[in-house]
């Protein structure tokens, strides 16, 4: 699969949805209704389990039926299913019980908890994963969850790896991930984790996004990468121009920020039950509901920019 092709546009990492009113069990309905939801709205690719999915707080048979779930519902697009944990062996089964659901690539950070103590550890511990996994991998730097980040010296040489295709860059640093950019082979796959750098990232070269509101607001997330695409003579230009682009990215970084104190997993549930997606919000300990008001403001003007 050519990656840099078919994730050229924004991947959402999928929440997972819970039965019970403490979370008991994944409601795999409501999961099949978020991804028909994004992939309706325009999403290039879906990544379930990852850390708006919960995938710390979900089992490894839990994880596996999500793929599943998500490969039976995603038509075309492909799944990135995330891969994470500490223990080598556990993340390489993880990997193995993604492929067996018909997964298409799998998605790994450093370990954390234990992080490296010195340079060279993370770099070892995901060549490691490469070398074993039966999917193509995608790296995913993350130091916010991790307490781990990823050198971006280590990303440009796992881009020789022939089993790594891409990174998820989720750390903030606009100035590393050019760096990747630049270093980088043009079918190795950069993706933007960081909503108030997409733009940007696209401006400069970067293939596409990850991001946690393309569950709630995948349309305007698709009407920003085209008006993107436009600017930039990719595709025919019409209404969509940069300006275009700038209104909803502007739109995009409100509700990013409005998401940043109560958390993306939290916040993205409230604004998909704001959408009428969702039932109710409901997360695993230890993380709680968020209040729809927290997002219902700044959701309103997303949506209103890309009517």
């Amino acid at each position: 699969m050519e990656f840099s092709e078919t994730l050229a546009g924004v991947t959402p990492p999928l929440v997972t949805p819970f039965e019970g009113p403490n979370a008991e069990s994944v409601d795999h309905d409501a999961l099949a209704a978020v991804v028909d939801h994004v992939v309706s709205g325009g999403a290039a690719g879906v990544f379930p389990n990852g850390t708006t999915g919960e995938c710390a707080s979900l089992t490894a048979a839990e994880r596996e039926a999500v793929v599943k779930t998500t490969v039976a519902n995603a038509g075309d697009r492909p799944v990135l299913a995330g891969i994470i944990d500490t223990a080598l062996p556990d993340v390489v089964e993880h990997a193995e019980r993604a492929a067996s659901a018909g997964a298409d690539a799998a998605v790994v950070t450093p370990p954390y908890f234990h992080a490296e103590n010195r340079a060279g550890g993370n770099l070892a511990f995901l060549e490691r994963v490469a070398d074993e996994s039966p999917l193509p991998v995608f790296v995913y730097d993350i130091p916010s969850c991790t307490g781990n980040p990823l050198a971006a010296a280590d990303a440009v040489a796992l881009a020789d790896h022939p089993n790594v295709v891409g990174m998820k860059d989720s750390s903030g640093e606009f100035t590393d991930f050019c760096r990747v950019l630049r270093n980088t082979p043009d079918d190795f796959v950069v993706l933007q984790g960081f909503d108030a750098l997409l733009l940007p990232s696209l401006r400069m070269g970067a293939d596409g996004g990850v991001h946690a509101l393309a569950n709630a607001v995948p349309d305007a997330f698709d009407a920003m990468f085209r008006a993107a695409a436009a600017d930039a003579g990719e595709v025919e230009s019409g209404a969509s121009d940069a300006a275009r682009a700038d209104r909803i990215h502007d739109a995009i970084s409100e509700l990013f920020d409005a998401c940043l104190d109560v958390g993306f997993a939290p916040a993205t549930k409230a604004a998909l039950v704001e959408r009428g997606v969702l039932d109710h919000a409901t997360v695993r300990p230890p993380l709680q509901a968020a209040d729809a008001d927290a997002v219902s403001e700044a959701l309103a003007g997303v949506l209103a920019v890309t009517e």
